[in-house]
């Protein structure tokens, strides 16, 4: 199952304790040592966008804790460092602070939860006018947040449509994506992407009227159509009501957030070889007036290049 959200606790490792220790005995001097630094936490980005799947099961991470300090001087290990791979396009915040942090360059690398600091030992805290201590220091608790993370798709072109208008046989053609296909509604039940010259190419899940409001398959992938540069908005040619079509998808866009309708649009009048020329001009027409459209057919080749050559 595609996991696109997550709440998760992140917790650094705790500072190890310092050691109250003498040697060979107090009137000898402190020798106890320092306790070892709590386990950072960082956030790495990676293009797999099923990693949100590592928080299914597990909903807390934790950093090891430092070690305690030792005699003889000897300082505690640290606690090792943990980094947590997250897809690009991924939205964290923090449930506390409301801090947002967006992973949208696959270099980031960000500090999210620092470890303690561990406590000074007998030795760290002697001093000239104080050389037998009698106490450590105890080491400092780790940083700890709640984040809620949702999974936006970072994509150059999304198709969106109702459902069953050739999405994922378009996708199939245009990339090497190999999505299921069959002649039935929400074949497509996740997301799914597709390389093309470079160019990344987002198929949506099929949206019906009030997916607005949850009906179907809902808001759940609606948000990922917010991040994507350019809509393919895909209308079957043997539809009967192609402007119907093209309102109830526009509709559904304008209530869940209505910026999404100022995005660059190119109408795809797809399964473009299922109806005879005249009715499919006929058909071009009425969507015109909505702006640019193409006819394409997954088995004409030409209409494919040309949908190519209007995307570059």
């Amino acid at each position: 199952m595609f996991v696109d959200e997550a709440e998760v606790i992140i917790e650094a490792g705790r500072g190890g304790d310092g050691k109250a220790s003498f040697f060979p005995g107090q009137k000898s001097g402190p020798d106890g040592g320092d306790g070892g630094k709590g386990g950072n936490i960082y956030i790495t980005v990676t293009s797999d966008l099923t990693a949100l799947s590592q928080f299914t099961y597990k909903k807390v991470i934790k950093a090891p804790d430092g070690n305690p300090g030792q005699k003889f001087q000897k300082s505690g290990k640290n606690g090792a460092d943990i980094t947590l791979r997250l897809p690009l396009g991924s939205i964290l915040t923090d449930k506390n602070s409301q801090e947002i942090i967006e992973l949208a360059d696959i270099n980031q690398k960000i500090l999210v939860c620092r470890g303690g600091g561990g406590g000074k030992g007998t030795y760290a805290l002697r001093s000239s006018r104080n050389t037998t201590p009698l106490y450590a220091q105890k080491g400092l608790p780790g940083q700890k947040r709640l984040f809620g993370i949702v999974l936006k798709l970072i994509a150059d072109y999304g198709l969106i449509g109702l459902p069953n208008t050739g999405k994922s046989s378009l996708l199939n053609e245009l990339t090497a994506a190999h999505v299921k296909v069959a002649n039935y509604p929400f074949t497509t039940l996740e997301p799914n992407l597709g390389a093309m010259e470079g160019k990344i190419i987002a198929d949506i899940p099929g949206l019906i009227e009030g997916a607005s409001g949850g009906k179907g398959l809902g808001i759940k992938f609606l948000k990922h159509i917010e991040k994507v540069n350019l809509l393919l908005h895909c209308i079957a040619a043997d539809s009967g009501e192609v402007e119907t079509d093209y309102k109830i998808v526009r509709g559904e866009l304008e209530k869940f957030n209505p910026l999404l309708t100022q995005k660059p649009e190119v109408i795809v009048l797809t399964k473009s070889d299922t109806v005879k020329q005249v009715e499919l001009v006929k058909k071009r027409n009425k969507l015109q007036k909505y702006g640019r459209v193409v006819e394409v057919s997954i088995h004409d080749w030409d209409s494919l290049e040309k949908l190519k050559s209007i995307l570059f």
